[in-house]
């Protein structure tokens, strides 16, 4: 017999009060005193501080044969986490004394030394299923809506079981029905209003879910926009429309801003996303490359600061925010393992990937990915793993819920179920850590070549249209004072069309020519409704002026917040053969 390998584990068994942490041990029958054929070795660890109170039996190896057991182990509480602790592993099989080297010859057991790192119980994984949904892309609108599968084979690019928007929402309704233990989040109006407009049979059952904690509607805005190519006040307006439907119409009520896959945020989004009534936001792009360290560097623990931080606004608001580190994808590999225990294998290495970066002894899986069904395994791992494991725990979850246990732990308040904490104890004994969640004021900007200079025509127009629309609405509102009725419809659908422009794929010039082609008939209409309410406001306040009657008036909007004395433009036309001279009176 031979103790070939003992490796530490952060894994616990057992139950809260009394979790016992596992020690990884290999052992190999080498046929020189177990033959097998149902013969029991029993195998413990011991040192000073560290007991086995329960040794482990192995039975039925054969000579040859290499198999692992899982040794639980009571380690002193005292012993503080990260630290290596020497011991002492002992197999015994039918009896005999020990032979040389960490091996056994003649005799019936074998004992060899290793090392435990002492790790912390209490850890969670909330894996959050979801799916992210480009309105615009390599597709058109109309292709990830809802005429995807009309494309002939060869342009279909999908490495996995991608639907469209129709069939997603659909999808992952259905696995609600199904299991009880399934929730999912929902975000953005692009996909949203569609669903709802044309399932009117599903609403009672959406809100139902919403209710019953098993839906979250996130985002909190139209859709993912590229805040830092747009104007501000297309922030709040993306902001607004978002918030008001998901609450006002569907019966939300978003908290976490879900920005997934935006190439680089403005410094003020948490002020606005703040001011909007949300608590929370989480992404994948940002203080790092555009993939994150996992992915370009192959490990999270170059990060210079945790994955959970309060993001700060230059006016100093700021937001509760989890970065995910390893992607919005990070969950996804396990869907396509092919049995449970690959699939849990899979993500309890996603997890050892998160949890040196994480503020808490929380983690936030992102379970999806591109226009992905439900994953096919997330709830059996959430039931199988945690009927194996007391620590760490693999929860479905939803972001509320993570960021209240993330609160509870950085604080020692409420818990995700709104029920008051021990400020000091957490439910399996040990001490909450009492941390203070670093804020970050940096730039959220990774380097994304080419986004803010391809199709700068898209830019342009963003800007103008903006510019038109703004006006417009002041001049509006100046006119209507006067008795002129609003043209609130002409103003709506120009905001509309800049808040689906503003999408992450669009503004940035990352979309197809096709995509391209169908977004510049949108930012056109948005410049024309604005320009035209503007032109027409402005005609209605100028017929309302009064002037002295002498001479041919003049009249200068100023559209800004503030006094202006900018030189002024204009070309008089007069009848021929025009006049013989011009005078200026005065400054009047």
């Amino acid at each position: 017999m031979e103790i070939r390998d003992i490796r530490s584990t952060d894994l616990f068994t057992g139950d809260e009060r009394r979790p016992r942490q596992l020690l990884r041990v290999t052992l190999v029958n080498r046929g020189e005193w177990l033959a097998g054929n149902g013969e029991i070795v029993t195998v413990r660890a011991d040192a000073p501080g560290i007991t086995t109170p329960e040794p482990v039996t192995v039975t039925g190896l054969e000579p040859g044969e290499e198999r692992s057991a899982d040794i639980p182990l009571a380690i002193d509480a005292g012993f503080a986490a990260d630290t290596t602790r020497q011991v002492t592993v002992t197999a015994e099989g039918a009896g005999g004394p020990a032979g040389p080297g960490g091996s056994a010859r003649a005799g019936g057991s074998v004992r060899a030394d290793g090392e435990v790192t002492v790790a912390a119980p209490g850890w969670t994984m909330f894996m959050v299923p979801h799916f992210h949904y480009d309105p615009v892309w390599w597709n058109s609108q109309a292709g990830y809506t809802a005429t995807w599968d009309d494309l002939p084979a060869a342009a279909d690019r999908r490495s996995w079981p991608q639907r469209t928007a129709m069939d997603l929402v659909a999808a992952h309704l259905q696995a609600a029905r199904l299991d009880s233990d399934y929730k999912f989040v929902l975000a953005e109006l692009d996909y949203l209003k569609p669903y709802w407009d044309a399932f009117p049979a599903d609403r009672a059952e959406l809100r139902r879910l919403i209710a019953d904690g098993r839906v979250e509607l996130a985002g909190g805005m139209y859709n993912e926009p590229n805040t830092n190519l747009t104007s501000l006040e297309s922030t709040i307006r993306n902001t607004i429309y978002g918030v008001s439907y998901q609450r006002d119409v569907i019966g939300g009520d978003p908290r976490t801003g879900w920005m997934l896959d935006v190439f680089g945020h403005d410094p003020s989004y948490p002020s606005v996303m703040a001011d909007a009534g949300l608590t929370a936001s989480s992404w994948a792009r940002g203080p790092f490359h555009q993939w994150g360290p996992l992915r370009s560097h192959g490990t999270n623990t170059g990060m210079q600061f945790a994955s959970e931080f309060e993001w700060m606004a230059p006016d100093g608001s700021t937001l509760l925010t989890s970065y995910m580190a390893s992607h919005y994808s990070a969950g996804w590999g396990p869907a396509n393992a092919p049995t449970l225990a690959e699939a849990e294998a899979e993500a309890y290495k996603r997890f050892q990937e998160l949890k040196p970066v994480a503020a808490t002894p929380n983690v936030l899986l992102p379970v999806g990915a591109d226009h992905t069904i439900p994953s096919r395994w997330a709830t059996e791992i959430h039931r199988d793993w945690n009927k194996q494991y007391v620590w760490p725990r693999f929860v479905v979850g939803l972001p509320n819920e993570f960021f209240a246990a993330v609160r509870a732990d950085a604080s020692g308040k409420a818990d995700a179920s709104g029920k008051p904490a021990d400020a000091s104890r957490r439910p399996d004994g040990t001490s909450r850590r009492h941390i203070a969640l670093r804020p970050q004021s940096r730039d959220m900007n990774p380097i994304y070549t080419g986004k803010d200079v391809s199709y700068i025509d898209t830019k342009q127009a963003q800007r103008a249209a903006e510019v038109a629309l703004g006006d417009a609405e002041k001049l509006a509102t100046l006119m209507t004072i006067l008795g002129a009725r609003y043209p609130a419809e002409a103003i709506d659908k120009a905001w509309r069309q800049l808040c689906f422009g503003a999408h992450h794929d669009a503004i940035t010039g990352t979309e197809s020519d096709q995509v391209y082609l169908d977004l510049v008939g949108g930012w056109r209409e948005a410049y024309e409704l604005g320009a035209r309410v503007r032109e027409e406001a402005i005609g209605y306040l100028a017929d309302r002026v009064a002037t002295s009657g002498e001479g041919r008036p003049l009249l200068v909007v100023n559209t800004q917040s503030w006094p202006r004395s900018d030189l002024a433009t204009i070309t008089a036309r007069f009848a021929a053969p025009g006049p013989a001279g011009v005078e200026v009176r005065d400054e009047a």
